[in-house]
């Protein structure tokens, strides 16, 4: 196990030399360094979290742009990226699968070292790094428990159940709350954790610490327009230009693109927590006491939260919004809009992009009016109206997926190498109530009218008794 150790230390630290996410006005590294001069050194553990930094941004690369495709978000219309996760279908053979799987471990495994082989022996460590190297390797194991049937927690082990991720990413986080007991990422990070448990009580007091330690809270992960990683989701959505290869769902058309090209030196950051979760996770569990008005305060206060954050102009005029065959989607923001044939038109939905630039929250956003939540007559109304909420403030950061409770099977990579694996795990998961064609819609130019095929948010809602989603209802 050292000599592997060591491999990681000097394959880290000659990343590190070639990445700007690691300041390049701290020194020059030497690519020869080896693990004996870097251990013990007095300032590794900082430059190990620099490491783990970059681990994170190669991890979203992989996740956002295929959990978005899979999910009702997105649908890619080109071929650059992925062809077969529209349709839900998750082979074990799946390069993309593999490399988001090992992309997750390698944040893992580089957590490891850092907190057994580098914090130890790092003279001015402090409890704030060795916090965050908890934080890290905590996350891998929250995102393994969130999008996979199952994954090994060490290499070469046996593959655990999204519920032992899970239990192994909250003892991380609170190895880290109990190292610095003011820093609202761990209090946020163990809310989702326990709201993907469906620990509704845990949930709710960690989601009020989040709040109370900071009310407008987040925390990104960086990207490197000069020396990589850059921002792949970016690609997708802006910097391809009139390839255009990922088109929304035309509901949420008026939050895109959320990431797009700021100069030429600067990529679009990805917000991988937002104090707007904490308010999710109170109304959800408010609505599903039965406690309508309690919600319906707190989805308010969401709300207005929410309308706070910032937008920012963007010249979109070169992407258009072909498909299949151009003008069969909804380009123009005189075109109406409704969830299912089922639901009322809405306007405001879709924004006209060839005339100049549009204005898009770039944080979040949201469609939902004060008057559309005191509409709500039951829990259940309140509760699709939450989940339209928790769509859009989510929107491209790879949170739809599971929120659909899909999950990508263990890859064949590591079917081949680890006994353990066993067949059923390499086998992908998709609910039974969840529709193949879940981006599906009818588009009438002449008339301005868009119908959704399948509200998603209504059938999650009528599912909720389910095991695979909405956890605080089953």
């Amino acid at each position: 196990m050292k000599s592997m150790n060591k491999y990681k230390v000097a394959l880290a630290l000659l990343l590190l030399s070639s990445c700007e996410l690691f300041d390049p006005t701290q020194g020059i590294i030497n690519p020869n360094i080896t693990f004996d001069k870097i251990v013990g050194t007095a300032g590794s553990t900082g430059t190990w979290l620099n490491g783990q930094e970059r681990e994170m941004a190669i991890v979203y690369n992989v996740l956002i742009v295929n959990l978005e495709i899979a999910s009702d978000n997105y649908d890619n219309t080109k071929t650059f990226y992925n062809q077969q996760f529209d349709v839900l279908n998750f082979s074990y053979q799946d390069a993309n699968i593999n490399t988001l799987q090992f992309s997750i471990a390698d944040l893992r495994q580089s957590a490891v070292v850092g907190l057994e082989d580098i914090a130890p022996f790092d003279p001015t460590v402090t409890d704030d790094q060795i916090a965050e190297l908890y934080f890290y390797k905590g996350w891998s194991e929250l995102l393994a428990g969130e999008i996979f049937v199952a994954l090994p927690l060490t290499p070469g082990g046996v593959a655990a159940s999204p519920s032992q991720n899970l239990d192994a990413a909250i003892a991380d986080f609170q190895q880290a709350e109990l190292l610095d007991g003011t820093n609202p990422s761990y209090k946020l990070a163990l809310a989702r954790a326990y709201y993907n448990k469906g620990d509704k009580v845990n949930a709710v007091l960690k989601s009020n610490e989040a709040i109370t330690l900071n009310a407008n809270f987040t925390r990104t992960v960086q990207f490197d327009a000069l020396n990589a990683p850059t921002n792949t989701m970016q690609d997708a959505l802006y910097d391809r230009g009139n390839f255009d290869d990922l088109q929304p769902l035309p509901r949420l058309d008026f939050l895109d693109p959320k990431y797009y090209a700021r100069s030429g030196t600067v990529e679009s950051q990805v917000y991988i927590q937002k104090i707007e979760e904490a308010h999710l996770i109170i109304a959800e569990s408010e609505l599903s006491n039965n406690q309508l008005a309690n919600g319906q305060t707190v989805m308010k206060t969401l709300r207005a939260l929410v309308a706070g954050r910032p937008s920012e102009s963007i010249n979109d005029t070169g992407e258009g919004r072909p498909q299949t065959n151009p003008g069969t989607r909804p380009d123009n923001n005189g075109v109406t809009v409704r969830a299912s044939a089922a639901d009322v038109y809405r306007s405001g939905l879709v924004l006209t992009r060839s005339s100049g630039t549009v204005s898009v929250p770039v944080i979040s956003g949201t469609s939902v009016s004060d008057a559309m939540i005191d509409a709500s007559a039951t829990t259940d109304e309140a509760l699709e109206v939450l989940y339209l909420m928790r769509q859009e403030i989510f929107l491209a950061e790879g949170r739809r997926f599971a929120d659909l409770g899909l999950r990508f099977p263990v890859s064949e990579t590591e079917k081949l190498s680890n006994s353990h694996i066993t067949d059923d795990q390499i086998v992908g998961f998709v609910p039974s109530f969840v529709p193949i064609d879940m981006d599906a819609f009818v588009y009438d130019s002449g008339a301005g009218t868009c119908s959704i095929t399948h509200n998603m948010n209504s059938v999650l809602v009528q599912n909720k008794a389910s095991s695979s989603v909405l956890p605080f209802h089953n």
